[in-house]
């Protein structure tokens, strides 16, 4: 046996490396988006996720300062982050279902009209648009290493589609940002990466108020159609 296989600990120990291509990307949409689009189409966003980055928020760390005496630098760690949330960008396939349904799209301009309605100018409140996002990542075989539960997700940009091109072969990706106030990581749960029906995350505080789908509209709404119909 060569002597590196004998004397390093991973290769005696057969460790497995990380890898960055066996993740899975679940979203919780917010109650006003989901109630219109239902519970398959919330589920089936995962499977469009071609990448997403932003997550070394995880690892945030405080920058380094320094003070001047007699043209020597003394350094210090800051005292406060110069920022305490995560931006976050996921890329995303584009299909049309049942001929004509752009089924990924039409989720994200729900999505971006809860936040505002640019036809209309309708605006709604944080505990409206704010979803909720978990990342799993695995080894290999898809036993979950770390799960990111990021909360107060909003959605800031829905880009990627913006021009056509007669030459152009490549199929068409959305690309979406999102910032999130905070999240929790969990490290060496040993879960599978498989979909989880079950799993719910708290959106917002159980006390809080649960509201109805008519009190969604907004209330600029003046013919009372309804926010999601003309999207």
């Amino acid at each position: 046996m060569l002597p590196h296989i004998q004397n390093v600990k991973a290769g005696a120990g057969r460790f497995d490396p990380m890898i960055s291509s066996v993740f899975r990307v679940q979203f919780l949409l917010p109650e006003m988006v989901k109630s219109v689009i239902g519970d398959d189409d919330e589920l089936i966003l995962s499977e469009q996720v071609t990448d997403i980055t932003g997550l070394d928020a995880l690892q945030k760390t405080v920058a380094a300062g320094q003070q001047k005496f007699l043209g020597v630098d003394v350094s210090f760690l800051n005292p406060v982050l110069d920022n305490t949330y995560a931006e976050l960008t996921v890329n995303l396939n584009l299909n049309l279902r049942s001929v004509t349904d752009a089924y990924v799209l039409r989720v994200f301009k729900l999505w971006s009209k809860a936040g505002y309605d640019i036809l209309s100018g309708a605006r709604t409140l944080k505990n409206q648009y704010c979803g909720s996002m978990i990342v799993y990542e695995a080894n290999r075989n898809g036993i979950v290493w770390r799960k990111a539960s990021f909360y107060d997700v909003m959605l800031t940009g829905v880009t990627g589609i913006d021009g056509l091109d007669y030459t152009q072969n490549e199929a068409r990706k959305l690309t979406c940002t999102f910032r999130s106030d905070y999240w929790d990581e969990e490290i060496g749960g040993g879960t599978s990466i498989a979909p989880d029906y079950n799993f719910t995350l708290k959106k917002w505080d159980d006390t809080d108020e649960q509201f109805s789908n008519s009190e969604f509209k907004p209330s600029n709404d003046v013919n009372n159609t309804g926010w999601a119909q003309s999207w």
